[in-house]
């Protein structure tokens, strides 16, 4: 196999390596019911387990009387005194017809990835179209304690007040390698297959002498320079 083809080998697998979908990195799966939650906002905190780029966010929900649309969107957030980033990292609607009447986790992709930094504090913000009422209405599930330590859910006022409670959302969040470490993965994958062909394009030496090392278990180098 020539030089050319092991860089192109080595490309292609990384590139097939680091496109994976992307995995839940920080999962609150605990619930002790469902609400209809404040009509002006409400969100849950919570801290980067990673460098990486969010893509979605999974809440565990269902509608009534047709349901409502919702839009998250991503803010930095400051967990000692509770402000909110007026500026969003990133948004995604999800409308009435993808929730479900029975209770099931459902996922809000953002528009865009968005990019976080590990162990940095940040919030999602949820806001449904129509919130109670005849026109429909969404219920989330959540645990009524503190059980997830790296944030809380939020209640939002429609000034941006934010209070942090004592209970969290059952959600999930799921994210991306960072595209500059893809980028380490291949550039690693084409080196090694690079010092695998100098091996291999190594003045070879012959049998006897290749059988002298082995029999005091050295290994021969040899120089390709020498050539």
């Amino acid at each position: 196999m020539n030089r050319t083809t092991r860089l192109f080998l080595a490309i292609i697998f990384g590139l097939a390596v680091t496109s994976q979908g992307a995995t839940i990195v920080i999962s609150q799966p605990s619930f002790s019911g469902l609400n209809d939650y404040s009509p002006t906002g409400f969100g849950q905190s919570f801290t980067a387990t990673g460098t990486y780029q969010i893509t979605s966010l999974d809440l565990y929900m269902s509608k009534s009387s047709g349901g409502s649309d919702i839009t998250v969107t991503l803010h930095a957030f400051d967990p000692l005194t509770s402000i909110l980033g007026t500026t969003f990292l990133g948004s995604g609607i999800l409308r009435e017809s993808g929730i479900s009447t029975t209770a099931a986790w459902t996922s809000i992709q953002f528009s865009l990835p968005v990019n976080v930094l590990a162990d940095s504090a940040y919030a999602v913000k949820i806001v449904a179209k129509d919130p109670g009422g005849s026109t429909g209405w969404n219920n989330y599930g959540a645990a009524a304690s503190n059980v997830y330590i790296g944030g809380n859910y939020l209640n939002i006022s429609t000034n941006g007040t934010v209070t942090k409670t004592s209970s969290d959302l059952a959600f999930r969040v799921s994210a991306v390698p960072e595209p500059s470490s893809s980028l380490l993965v291949v550039a690693g994958l084409c080196i090694a297959a690079t010092r695998r062909t100098r091996r291999d394009t190594a003045t070879p030496i012959s049998r006897p002498v290749y059988m002298i090392f082995r029999s005091f278990n050295l290994t021969p180098v040899i120089d390709a320079r020498s050539r």
